[in-house]
C-alpha cells in the first residue's frame, strides 16, 4: 500500500481537507479539493492503459459522475434502468464496499446520446457522502452506506440530463437548481439537510455548470454560471455580490479561478448561426458546399444516403449531430426529415459564447467596469471547465483543440493546437505536477506539458468511451470509462 499523503499540505486552498483534521488522501468533490482540478505535488504515470501501470480495474454500471475520494473510500453514482445507484469502493483494491439504490421519481427521454440519470459527482466531508440525482433529490449517507438524511426534490426538466454537482464549504452544501419548477441556488446544512438560504433564479434555463467556491485574496464567493449571466453570492447568506451579464445561455463548463481572478468560458451551439452552426455539429474537416450551408434541402440530400426521405442515425457520421439526433427528431419516429434538419440553419439565440476574467473585489454589475479584466471569444470549451495553472489558463474544445492564455491579460501563448484525437471532450482537464491530462470521448487520455509551448507527452488509449473527469489521490489516477472503473499507478 502506498504512503498516504497529507492533502492539506498539498492544497493550500482545500478548506474541506484542512477543516476535517484528516491526514488521508482526498479528491472530495467535482474537480478536487479546491475545485481547481489540480494535484500539484502528485506523481501519476504519463503512460498507462489496460497493459501498463494499471493497479486495478473493476466493471461498473453506467453513469457519468466522476470519482469522489476520501481516505480509503471512493464513491460513485450510477444507474440501472430507473434505479439510481450509490456505490462505495475500496480505492486501494477496487473492491466494492456497498451499494444503495433509490427509484427515480420520473423517467426522462434524454435527447443527447451521452445523457443519463447519474451525471452529478458526489461530494464528501469525512463524515458523510452526499449524492444528488436530478430525478430524485439529495441523499446523505455515512461511510458505511447508512442513510443520514434525504431531501426529495422536484425533478429537473432538462432532457439533456442533470449535470450539476453539489459542493461543500464550511458545513454548507450548495446546489444549483436551475431549470426546475422554481429555479434557485440553495444552501443546505450538511449535517441535517435543513435549508439555510435560497436565492431565486427566475427565468433561468437549463444549466449543466457546477457552482464554484472562489477563495480569492479578499473573501470566499460562491460563483454560479447561469442562463446568460454569471453571478457571485455570499456563501453564508446567499446575497448577490456581483454579476456579469450577456454570457452563455446554456453553459456546461464551470467557473474557476486563482487568488486574484475568476475565469469563466463556455460555448453553446445556440449562439452560432449560418455556416458556423452547421460546421459545429460535424467534424471541422468536413467540407460543405454553399448550397448545403444555406439550403435545408441540399443539406438533407447530403446525408439521406438511401433516398427514403428520412435520415437515420447511421446515415450521420460520428459527430455532435449524431449525439443530439433525438433533439432534431422532434416527432420521435427515429428519422429526421428536411424540416427537422433545418434546425441547424436557424438564427442564433440570445447570449454570447465568451470567456471572461473577473478581478477580485467587485460589486454590482461588472460589465464595462475595471473588474472585467479581459474577454476572449475563440475556441471556447463546450463542456470542459478551463484549467488554471500558475499564470496560464487552458481551454479544451471538442475535437481535441487546446488553447493556452495568459491569465492576467488574456494574451494567447498558443491557440488551436491539436491533440491528434478527435471526438467530444466532455471531461475537464486535470493537472498532476507539471502535466495536464485531457480526455477524449473516443477513449484516449492525452498528457500535455504544462507550459507556454504546446507539447504532447503521451497518448493513452483505454479502449472505452470516456465522459467523466478523472480524479487523483495518493499518486494514483482514477478513471471512469463507459463500463469500468480504473486505477493507474506507476509500477
Amino acid at each position: 500500500m502506498n504512503v498516504k499523503l497529507l492533502i492539506g499540505g498539498l492544497f493550500s486552498i482545500a478548506a474541506i481537507a484542512r477543516l476535517s483534521g484528516e491526514t488521508e488522501a482526498h479528491w472530495p468533490q467535482f474537480l478536487g479539493p479546491g475545485s481547481d482540478a489540480t494535484a500539484l505535488h502528485q506523481s501519476v504515470p504519463l503512460e498507462f492503459g489496460p497493459e501498463r501501470n494499471m493497479l486495478w480495474k473493476v466493471p461498473l454500471l453506467p453513469g457519468n459522475s466522476s470519482p469522489c475520494i476520501w481516505g480509503d473510500h471512493l464513491f460513485l453514482s450510477a444507474f440501472d434502468g430507473t434505479d439510481l445507484v450509490m456505490l462505495a469502493f475500496d480505492r486501494h483494491t477496487g473492491d466494492q464496499l456497498w451499494e444503495r439504490r433509490v427509484r427515480a421519481s420520473s423517467d426522462v427521454d434524454f435527447i443527447h446520446r451521452a445523457a443519463n440519470h447519474a451525471q452529478p459527482t458526489p461530494c464528501a466531508d469525512g463524515k458523510r457522502v452526499y449524492f444528488y440525482f436530478g430525478n430524485y433529490g439529495l441523499l446523505a449517507l455515512d461511510f458505511d452506506g447508512n442513510s443520514i438524511w434525504e431531501k426529495p426534490l422536484s425533478p429537473t426538466k432538462s432532457s439533456f440530463g442533470t449535470g450539476v454537482s453539489p459542493i461543500l464549504f464550511d458545513g454548507l452544501l450548495f446546489l444549483n437548481r436551475d431549470n426546475t419548477v422554481s429555479s434557485s441556488i440553495v444552501a443546505y446544512d450538511a449535517a441535517t439537510g435543513a435549508s439555510i438560504w435560497e436565492h431565486p433564479r427566475i427565468g433561468y434555463r437549463s444549466v449543466q455548470a457546477t457552482p464554484y467556491l472562489w477563495r480569492n485574496r479578499l473573501r470566499a464567493e460562491l460563483v454560479v454560471a447561469g442562463s446568460r449571466a454569471l453571478v457571485s453570492l455570499d456563501p453564508q447568506t446567499g446575497q448577490l455580490l456581483w454579476k456579469v451579464e450577456d454570457t452563455c445561455g446554456m453553459p456546461c463548463s464551470s467557473p474557476t479561478g486563482n487568488s486574484d481572478q475568476l475565469f469563466f468560458g463556455s460555448w453553446s451551439p445556440m449562439h452560432v448561426d449560418g455556416d458556423e452552426k452547421v460546421i459545429a455539429h460535424f467534424d471541422d474537416e468536413m467540407e460543405f458546399t454553399d448550397d448545403e450551408l444555406n439550403d435545408p434541402a441540399a443539406l438533407f440530400a447530403r446525408f439521406d444516403a438511401n433516398g427514403d426521405g428520412q435520415i437515420s442515425p447511421e446515415e450521420l457520421p460520428p459527430s455532435r449531430a449524431r449525439d443530439v439526433f433525438k433533439w432534431m427528431d422532434r416527432d420521435r419516429n427515429e428519422g429526421i426529415d428536411v424540416d427537422e434538419l433545418s434546425i441547424l440553419l436557424r438564427p442564433a439565440g440570445t447570449g454570447r459564447n465568451i470567456m471572461v476574467a473577473v478581478n477580485a473585489g467587485g460589486s454590482g454589475l461588472l460589465n464595462d467596469t475595471e473588474y472585467l479584466a479581459w474577454e476572449y471569444r475563440k475556441r471556447l470549451p463546450y463542456v470542459p471547465t478551463p484549467l488554471v495553472s500558475d499564470s496560464r489558463v487552458y481551454l479544451v474544445k471538442s475535437l481535441g483543440i487546446v488553447t493556452c492564455l495568459d491569465s492576467q491579460t488574456g494574451h494567447a501563448y498558443y491557440e488551436g493546437e491539436r491533440t491528434g484525437v478527435k471526438g467530444e471532450y466532455f471531461a475537464s482537464p486535470i493537472r498532476a505536477g507539471n502535466t495536464i491530462f485531457v480526455s477524449s470521448s473516443l477513449g484516449s487520455v492525452i498528457a500535455i506539458r504544462d507550459s507556454e509551448r504546446f507539447e504532447i507527452l503521451a497518448q493513452n488509449d483505454i479502449g472505452e468511451e470516456i465522459v467523466a473527469t478523472p480524479a487523483i489521490a495518493d499518486n494514483t489516477l482514477y478513471l471512469r470509462s463507459a463500463r469500468a472503473l480504473w486505477a493507474f499507478q506507476e509500477n
